[in-house]
């Protein structure tokens, strides 16, 4: 039989085990806001985009043709995918993947063509990879 000692002892470091566990296993949760305002700016953003990547060409494009930076239109693609998402609007999503990957497209006019290919080719793997990332880190349901 086991003393008293070496079963608090032991029921001690159970108890440690669990609370290590449990503090390791804890995520840190991400809570995405939309407001009315940022919604109907992405929309707008979007709009201005759609046309001039929804023509399923794929050869690169002038980066200035573009009506705001990069950075602008990838937050208000993830805006949008988020809202697309939450109101299971898929065909709306896809559009919306389709545009932020499409963004790669748009390169600096002032480089070779191969170079501007290669830049293109590498834009997008990252693009995509951007983009799933967002969608399943923004899309985890809530426990």
């Amino acid at each position: 039989m086991m003393d008293a000692d070496t079963l608090l002892l032991l029921g001690a470091g159970t108890g440690a085990l669990f609370l290590l566990k449990w503090l390791l296993g804890r995520r840190k949760v991400t809570v995405y806001r939309i407001s009315p305002g940022s919604l109907k700016r992405s929309k707008d953003v979007m709009l201005r985009v759609l046309p001039l990547v929804e023509d399923g060409a794929e050869h690169p494009l002038d980066d200035t043709a573009l009506p705001c930076d990069k950075t602008t239109i990838k937050s208000a693609a993830k805006i949008l995918a988020y809202h697309f998402w939450k109101q299971k609007q898929h065909e709306e999503l896809d559009r919306v993947k389709l545009c932020f990957v499409s963004l790669s497209r748009f390169q600096n006019r002032d480089l070779d063509p191969e170079a501007r290919e290669r830049l293109q080719g590498r834009e997008r793997a990252r693009l995509v990879q951007e983009f799933d990332c967002f969608i399943a880190h923004a899309t985890v349901p809530k426990k």
